[in-house]
């Protein structure tokens, strides 16, 4: 079945996006602008080598009858592997495939900073009644260094994919999001204003809202500041770092 920008995503890391572009995205312009490509690939090249030095290191001890050593390194490359053998899936563009759409900003010209608000709970469950004083609303403020197709100005729309990564130790919200301008991945204008009118009104209108209360709101270590379902901000426990391979919100 076809799938058009708005319709929910495939599924993908467990969950699927109920909002998604559904575009196949034009791979060089991920690389040339998508910040979180960037780091990731960085983090392979620098895994990879690194899980490598260790096995050779460790096949040349044993080869050279020090066991004991060679079996240490060996063994100490293998989780390094492992996680380097995990990137590449964060390179393929899934998030523009299948990534939840959601609004974003313009907050500041220098540098250039977007802020994005989604709804952070792991359950997806559109409710939005939730108790007072719980998790529904996660914003997060972005430097996101170049933004084309959209004009250099405080305010301006900016539709999003984004991924998940972490969660609480209850499970019931993300620690972590990395909202990715649609601008990223398409010169398609059309589909950028397609994917703009997907989004509520009312999102729109709330984030303009929030963007008033996350300077001064806490945020977690990865910069993402929650409220509860009126608005009202959270203190939460600081977060670990999210995993390398963000998953994807229902």
């Amino acid at each position: 079945m076809e799938r058009s920008i708005g319709d929910p995503g495939q599924f993908l890391n467990g969950s699927v996006a109920t909002r998604a572009v559904n575009l196949e995205p034009d791979m060089r312009r991920v690389r040339r602008y998508d910040i979180y490509h960037r780091r990731y690939r960085n983090l392979l090249k620098n895994w990879g080598a690194a899980g490598l030095a260790l096995l050779a290191a460790g096949v040349a001890l044993c080869w050279f009858e020090h066991p004991v050593w060679g079996s240490l390194l060996i063994v100490l490359s293998l989780p390094v592997l492992f996680i380097a053998a995990r990137l590449p899936q964060t390179l393929r563009g899934d998030a523009y495939r299948n990534g939840l759409l959601i609004p974003g900003i313009i907050t500041n010209l220098a540098p250039l900073t977007m802020l994005c608000v989604t709804d952070i709970r792991t359950s997806g469950d559109e409710d939005e009644t939730a108790e007072a004083g719980t998790v529904f609303w996660g914003t997060k403020e972005v430097v996101i260094e170049q933004l084309p197709l959209h004009p250099a100005q405080v305010g301006e729309q900016v539709p999003c994919v984004s991924l998940f990564g972490g969660s609480d130790e209850e499970g019931e919200y993300y620690l972590n999001f990395e909202p990715r301008p649609l601008a990223w991945g398409t010169d398609s204008v059309s589909s950028i204003e397609q994917a703009r009118a997907a989004i509520d009104d009312e999102e729109w209108l709330l984030l303009l809202l929030l963007a008033r209360a996350y300077a001064s709101s806490e945020k977690n270590d990865d910069g993402v500041a929650y409220f509860d379902a009126d608005l009202n901000p959270l203190r939460v426990a600081k977060a670990e770092a999210a995993p390398a391979a963000p998953e994807q919100t229902n």
